[in-house]
């Protein structure tokens, strides 16, 4: 198979893991990172490999760290507990495969609002808890799609510098 085959394969695996970032259906940040590691198997690590990598995998490791800890900030800020933060996760997850991203979102925002809501009897404690949470993850996905596209970025200039 031809290298510039393998690369634009690799490129648009990236590009998956990009729009992934956006769409929670797709592998994200650790489809790119595999990706960039397959290209440096397949095409060959080269001179600067290992710092394109290394480069790579810190984006990735503070994408991936960015999605929690963000999270948790917004629902910390918003009053939500850890409890309201795993329930949005658990209907987040369930969302997803029955409902798509759409579902995760729904799923996210009422498990964290019904956990709250059982906790403090009061339906203005649990929309703040919510909030807060759905603040903080937006905004994680912000931040995971500028760390992912340096990540595509930082593949790109492998590429072209060999």
């Amino acid at each position: 198979m031809s290298t510039v085959l393998i690369t634009l394969g690799i490129g648009f695996l990236i590009l998956i893991g990009l729009v992934g970032i956006i769409l929670p259906v797709l592998p994200d940040i650790l489809l790119i990172w595999g990706a960039a590691m397959g290209y440096g198997w397949l095409i060959g690590w080269g001179e600067h490999a290992f710092l394109y990598l290394a480069i790579i995998s810190v984006l990735g490791l503070a994408a991936l760290g960015a999605e929690v800890w963000m999270s948790g900030i917004g629902a910390r800020m918003g009053g939500a507990s850890l409890a309201a933060t795993l329930g949005g996760l658990l209907l987040g997850i369930i969302g997803l495969v029955f409902l798509g991203p759409a579902g995760a979102a729904g799923g996210l925002l009422l498990g964290s609002f019904l956990i709250e809501y059982y906790r403090h009897r009061d339906a203005q404690a649990a929309i703040k808890g919510m909030l807060g949470i759905g603040v903080g993850y937006g905004s994680s996905l912000f931040v995971k799609l500028f760390l992912g596209g340096g990540m595509a970025l930082t593949w790109l200039i492998w590429v072209i510098t060999g």
